[in-house]
């Protein structure tokens, strides 16, 4: 009985040394076999890593930015009178860009796309001793069918001013950026923390035009300009 234990152990033994034997063979061949591949193929294991290593991995190519670029100059025509005498802070007025404007990656602006313009400030003169006051800037030009902010600072503008009692017309003083914000501080406040205040809002929204005439109206007339120089890319 114990001979025959012994025998099945033995049977059982070289069984699973047979197993070890035929995976050990199977992996021996397989190896043999990559080895064969490699060489017909001309390539080292190495040369093979090398190979998967140095090809690129594949991205998608950004798209071009159309911007019309910051410093550019545009020129706009007013489509409508503006005026102390009929304008508050916070109304909106039509504009046209007057030329084409172009920048990278085919950005376009063409001439006669239609614009808005802001009016920041309004203030009608009482009496000689104080200044009627038009703060105004450009918010946005129609690009690719819908309107884009713009982000600038007026250089000038087409402003007469008319006195209540003569009617006639001159000249207004114009200031942009702080000088314009100290203005309309200064005009609508009338104390130092006004002035400072309205400094600031000038510098940070681009005040474009601040204009002043004492015992009358400011007024923007319909056809008159104005040039706004942008502080930023105009991105559409």
């Amino acid at each position: 009985m114990n001979r025959f234990i012994l025998c099945m152990t033995c049977v059982i033994t070289l069984a699973a040394c047979g197993s070890d034997a035929e995976s050990r063979e199977d992996m021996e061949s397989k190896a043999l076999m990559d080895s064969v591949q490699a060489e017909a193929s001309g390539q080292t294991a190495g040369e093979r890593s090398r190979t998967t290593a140095a090809q690129p991995t594949r991205t998608t190519p950004a798209q071009p930015v159309r911007a019309i670029p910051a410093g550019t100059m545009l020129t706009f025509e007013v489509r409508e009178r503006v005026s102390t005498s009929s304008h508050d802070a916070g109304d909106s007025f039509a504009l046209v860009l007057v030329n084409a404007a172009t920048g990278p990656a085919g950005a376009v602006l063409s001439a006669g796309a239609s614009a808005r313009g802001l009016v920041t400030a309004s203030h009608s003169s009482s009496g000689p001793d104080d200044q009627s006051l038009l703060g105004l800037r450009v918010t946005s030009v129609e690009a690719n069918g819908s309107q884009r902010t713009i982000v600038g600072e007026a250089q000038s503008a087409d402003i007469e001013t008319s006195t209540r009692d003569s009617g006639t017309r001159t000249a207004a003083t114009i200031a942009t950026g702080t000088a314009a914000g100290a203005i309309i501080g200064q005009i609508l406040g009338r104390d130092t923390r006004s002035t400072v205040t309205g400094a600031a809002v000038g510098t940070a929204v681009g005040v474009g035009v601040a204009l002043t005439t004492r015992d009358g109206h400011a007024d923007l007339p319909v056809g008159s300009r104005i040039v706004v120089r942008l502080s930023q890319d105009l991105i559409f």
